[in-house]
């Protein structure tokens, strides 16, 4: 054995073993063949005896039963956040509803239609070849998205400026040109009849029942106030103008946001196919749910690259789009909070990026609010809770439809306290998230309880669409990729937060 007296330095220290008070004797031996089997020798950091082996051996057995539970637990996440799975998924459901859709010929008829139809069979299979190959992956799968989403949209969007008929159309997005069309003559888009405008031709309410959503306009004013300077630009060109080209724009941002994230291109890729493959957000139909997610990943983005103002207008911008997005400012606004204690800010800064959580929703709906107070509350709270006379009918897949098919509610225009149920049950789990994001000041703890907080409220809410549920997975898919692509890049923001806590304890 050689013998090295001297001190041993920092990087040196890793390798050496004092035993007893011998000064630096080396640990490894010159030669490997003189290496001592496991468990026989002694000293301080070596056990001997007869019962050594056995001992090791067990612990090799507990710990290989633990690895073993270890690894079966984390199975499903991996599994879930693999591109593989995710094109798999996503790609096969897109698919389907393609061909439901559109290669049926229903709607654009069989040429147009298989045409479309082809071209997303084309790029599926191409996404996929550049996984197997393990090259161009991010390329593959935004060509799948062009095929998807862009010219599916600009499929119908031409289909409608050629027949005039709004064929595969949401009726908020239409109802939403209406309301700017009202805002344009000077008048209120909240408390207006929509029956007498152009609602009421509308082809799904052709020879039908008038439906309650005509009596009212759900959505906040940022919906039709984003896309209002491109609709005046174009009545005042003469040009014809669908809001799905806004729609389109919006959902440019949110790739773009998504690609520019400091994380490994895995979760960026799961992200991608959440959002633009998920076949229930209909966004060729010009549902409206990205007008909320986008911000939501500018948000995300903006934290991720040490810009919490930005960050914070995001996610103000969020909600001012959709009150889901409600339940991540008090989770946001903590973090702001901790950091900005952390990393001392001055009073102004600090009052100026928590001002920006609220200020996108103020200067939104206050004015709106104050030009009707009774007829904005009729539109966005009493309709969707089922206190106004003309309520919103019961339907989709939370616990109301649970109570209607057990005819505990007789009908689905009956009246029923929903709104009890939504308080007693979303407020624990924000309560909850609370307290964890104060234990684990991080991004991901607080996206992960936000959305478990909106979960448990739109169970109970009165209806519960499919493109909510779209949008709880793609919120819950953000919020487990943001752990993980915080935790390979070290995010910035997240480690000055708790390094701040822990130099404060």
């Amino acid at each position: 054995m050689a013998v090295d007296s001297r001190p041993g330095a920092a990087w040196r220290r890793a390798g050496l073993s004092r035993p007893g008070h011998a000064a630096g004797a080396l640990c490894e031996p010159l030669f490997p063949r003189l290496t001592p089997s496991p468990g026989c020798g002694a000293g301080p950091r070596r056990t001997g005896g007869p019962n050594a082996r056995a001992g090791s051996s067990s612990g090799r057995r507990r710990g290989g039963a633990g690895g073993v539970r270890r690894r079966l637990t984390r199975l499903p996440r991996r599994l879930l956040f693999r591109p593989h799975l995710a094109l798999l998924l996503f790609g096969s459901l897109s698919l389907i509803s393609g061909w439901l859709w559109f290669g049926t010929g229903l709607f654009l008829g069989n040429g147009s239609g298989l045409a479309v139809f082809g071209l997303s069979l084309a790029a599926t299979l191409v996404a996929a070849l550049a996984l197997l190959r393990r090259r161009l992956q991010l390329g593959g799968l935004l060509l799948l998205l062009v095929a998807t989403v862009v010219v599916p949209t600009l499929a119908l969007i031409a289909l409608r400026w050629k027949t005039g008929a709004p064929i595969l159309m949401h009726d908020g997005a239409y109802q939403t040109e209406e309301a700017m069309r009202l805002l344009l003559s000077g008048l209120d888009p909240y408390g207006v009849d929509y029956t007498t405008t152009s609602m009421r031709l509308w082809h799904w309410y052709v020879n039908s029942p008038i439906d309650p959503s005509l009596y009212h306009y759900v959505y906040p004013p940022a919906v039709f106030l984003l896309p209002l300077p491109a609709y005046a630009l174009a009545h005042w060109l003469g040009a014809p103008f669908d809001i799905r080209l806004i729609d389109l724009a919006v959902e440019v941002v949110a790739a773009l946001a998504v690609l520019k994230l400091p994380w490994r291109w895995e979760w960026r890729y799961l992200l991608l196919a959440a959002l633009f493959l998920d076949p229930f957000f209909y966004l060729a139909q010009g549902r409206n749910d990205v007008l909320f997610l986008a911000p939501v990943l500018l948000g995300v983005l903006a934290w991720e690259r040490d810009r919490p103002l930005l960050a914070s207008l995001a996610f103000g911008a969020a909600a001012a789009f959709k009150p889901f997005a409600v339940f991540f400012l008090p989770l946001v606004a903590l973090l702001l909070w901790r950091r900005s204690r952390a990393e001392r800010w001055s009073t102004p800064r600090r009052l100026s990026v928590l001002a920006g959580l609220v200020l996108p929703g103020m200067v939104t709906i206050v004015p709106f609010f104050l030009w009707n107070p009774a007829a904005y509350w009729a539109d966005t709270v009493s309709f969707v809770s089922g206190g106004d006379p003309h309520r919103y009918p019961i339907q989709g897949y939370g616990f109301s439809e649970i109570l209607l098919l057990l005819r505990i509610i007789p009908s689905p225009s009956a009246y029923f306290p929903f709104s009890i149920l939504q308080v007693l049950a979303a407020l624990p789990a924000l309560a909850f998230g609370i307290r964890r994001v104060v234990a684990r000041p991080a991004l991901a703890t607080a996206l992960c309880w936000a959305t478990a907080s909106l979960a448990l409220f739109l169970f109970f809410s009165r209806f519960v669409n499919d493109n909510y549920l779209a949008a709880l997975l793609f919120l819950a898919v953000l919020a487990g990729a943001t752990r993980r692509g915080a935790r390979g890049s070290g995010q910035k923001a997240d480690r000055a937060i708790t390094t701040g806590s822990a130099a404060a304890a």
